[in-house]
């Protein structure tokens, strides 16, 4: 059940929000737990929630709502009123219905942190919590600001490898489709001509007559083998030890086994940075950061890390000890630990390893593509010598006996 709160904190401040719980005293008993004290607890309108939790918007849609927030607030705008004016603007319908529903939220009495939380699924926890910290320390226009900038860049980053492996991926596929056209279309049309030679057929021609047979009599199976591989690929990425299973396997591959754990760390030392330049506690900021990390592998090592800083140990300590973060991140976080400059380390950790990641894509695709295009230029000179040289051998035949 959806339950809408009232509580006050140690200082005093009032805080509204809404949060799922069996039951009211289990909601009391978690919020006592944060050292929250409960004033009003009213069960949320399911048909209400059901309506909001249908909506699902674009990282795009996320970056604009937010971009043109900040900016009203940083103008000096009353938050109710920048609502009211980007009401007004032409978003997608899911979005602005969002905007009108988050100013009624307002207008209902509730913060603008439970208000967004009636939308878990345009805001996640990371933009939730930074707004939180925002509306606490009372600036929130520059934490917009901050996430604004966040989330351009990790759309940027997209963008970069999105673009980065089109073009491979098409001259792959393509390249791919044409050779399995040649075996399978015109290597049997050579069949009859290659049995009305009385000579011996080379080794050559022979593998490629045979794999052109095997694909058209048994092209069923290689599509079974091929549904096979995606169910199981589905299937391993649709529980938590199959994700673990997936994720390690990625971070093992050669050559893209470090993108992988490069924009994984990326990610991380955004979030923190982020976070803890926003007045977010550090345990609430690496419980948070392992869950948009991307990989499961590393996030369950953050994740003891929060265990053993909970326990009074240092993050690069903690770290270091799980053996499978980075030894620059780890050396990085060091430093700012022991500078009290953790929050621009983790900026500095963050950007170097963003630089990185496109460095180590760019390189990539400087290697795969010439390999791919030789890979290419190999298999289809092998299928024309398969053809030309019973061919050329049966010309020399002929010449010879004329």
């Amino acid at each position: 059940m959806q339950f809408n709160y009232r509580v006050a904190d140690s200082l005093g401040r009032i805080e509204l929000g809404r949060e799922e719980a069996d039951s009211k005293e289990q909601l009391i008993f978690h919020l006592k737990a944060q050292g929250k004290y409960p004033l009003e607890i009213k069960e949320a309108t399911e048909l209400f929630v059901v309506k909001l939790n249908r909506a699902h918007f674009s990282r795009q849609e996320r970056l604009t709502f937010t971009q043109q927030l900040a900016g009203l607030l940083e103008a000096g705008i009353p938050l109710e009123r920048a609502l009211e004016i980007l009401s007004k603007l032409k978003f997608s319908p899911n979005l602005g219905d969002t905007v009108t529903q988050l100013r009624r939220s307002l207008q209902e009495g509730l913060s603008f942190t439970a208000a967004l939380e009636r939308f878990p699924d345009f805001f996640p926890e990371l933009y939730i919590n930074m707004v939180r910290a925002g509306e606490a320390g009372g600036i929130l226009p520059q934490v917009l600001a901050r996430l604004a900038k966040y989330l351009e860049d990790e759309i940027n980053l997209r963008r970069f490898i999105t673009g980065s492996l089109f073009y491979p991926a098409i001259l792959a596929v393509s390249s791919l489709a044409a050779i399995l056209f040649y075996v399978a279309v015109v290597i049997p049309k050579f069949k009859s001509i290659f049995q009305g030679m009385d000579a011996e057929l080379p080794l050559v021609t022979k593998i490629v007559v045979a794999f052109g047979e095997g694909l058209n009599n048994y092209w069923w199976l290689a599509l079974i083998l091929i549904l096979g591989i995606i169910g199981w690929w589905l299937k391993e990425s649709s529980t938590p030890e199959g994700k673990l299973r997936v994720d390690s396997l990625k971070l093992k591959l050669p050559w893209i086994g470090p993108i992988f754990e490069k924009i994984a760390i990326s990610k991380m030392a955004f979030a923190l940075s982020l976070l803890s330049n926003s007045g977010v506690s550090l345990l609430n900021s690496l419980t948070i950061a392992g869950k948009i990390m991307g990989n499961e592998c590393l996030a369950g090592g953050l994740k003891k890390v929060e265990q053993e800083v909970r326990q009074g140990n240092t993050v690069a300590k903690s770290m270091a000890a799980q053996g499978i973060f980075p030894v620059l991140a780890v050396e990085m976080v060091g430093i700012g630990e022991e500078s009290g400059n953790l929050g621009t380390m983790l900026d500095n950790i963050a950007t170097t390893y963003d630089g990185d990641v496109k460095h180590s894509l760019n390189l990539f695709m400087s290697l795969f593509e010439p390999i791919l295009i030789f890979l290419m230029v190999g298999v289809i000179g092998m299928l024309a010598v398969a053809i030309l040289l019973p061919v050329i051998n049966m010309n020399s035949q002929m010449n010879s006996l004329s």
